[in-house]
């Protein structure tokens, strides 16, 4: 992991990234995700710089055409589902991590990985990639019905908050007659089952 001095430079790179690359709406989005991912970490013991840099980085690629970034997962061999061929806006989280790697030179796996997950979720999520996925849910221009629950129960524990936001995601696509991405799904139904063990 790279020292605080470091960290600190690749903070103000990677906030100069974001706004390179993204529109004023989507670049306030991304500082308001930053914070609350710093905020959630300092309440639950992860690195609140760490957090932070996920999130000033998670939407680096939001605004690149869902063609471009096909094409940049291809370059670059990173993994692409049959689901994310048919839907390439969902590999804005692959391909902002990759970019942070190559233009920023960050190598943090927790910081890239985070990043990578933060819009579909994955089953094994650490505490970081929690704090972004939740994060993401519920910086404070969120406004939906359930999102002061989620706010309330990310206080209390970010596994539950996470996981609550997913099965929230995976109804809304339901009623909209939208498929959810087979990786959610599997964290979900892993997600139940093992809470499920803890009450029996």
């Amino acid at each position: 992991m790279a020292g605080r001095r470091d960290l600190d430079g690749l903070l103000e790179r990677a906030e100069n990234l974001a706004r390179a690359r993204l529109s004023a709406k989507r670049y306030g989005h991304t500082l308001r995700v930053a914070q609350t991912a710093e905020r959630l970490a300092r309440r639950h013991g992860i690195d609140p710089q760490r957090a932070r840099l996920a999130g000033l980085l998670h939407d680096a690629a939001r605004e690149l055409p869902p063609e471009r970034l096909l094409k940049l997962a291809e370059e670059w061999d990173l993994p692409v589902d049959p689901f994310e061929r048919e839907n390439p806006k969902l590999l804005h989280g692959p391909v902002a991590a990759e970019l942070a790697r190559r233009e920023l030179g960050l190598d943090d796996e927790e910081v890239l990985r985070a990043i990578r997950e933060h819009t579909t979720g994955s089953p094994g999520m650490g505490p970081l990639s929690l704090a972004l996925y939740v994060a993401d849910k519920i910086e404070p221009a969120r406004d939906y019905p359930s999102v002061q629950r989620l706010r309330e129960l990310a206080r209390a524990d970010l596994r539950e908050a996470a996981v609550e936001a997913l099965r929230r995601s995976v109804e809304h696509n339901e009623r909209r007659g939208k498929r959810t991405h087979p990786a959610s799904l599997q964290w979900l139904r892993e997600a139940e089952s093992a809470a499920q063990r803890r009450v029996e």
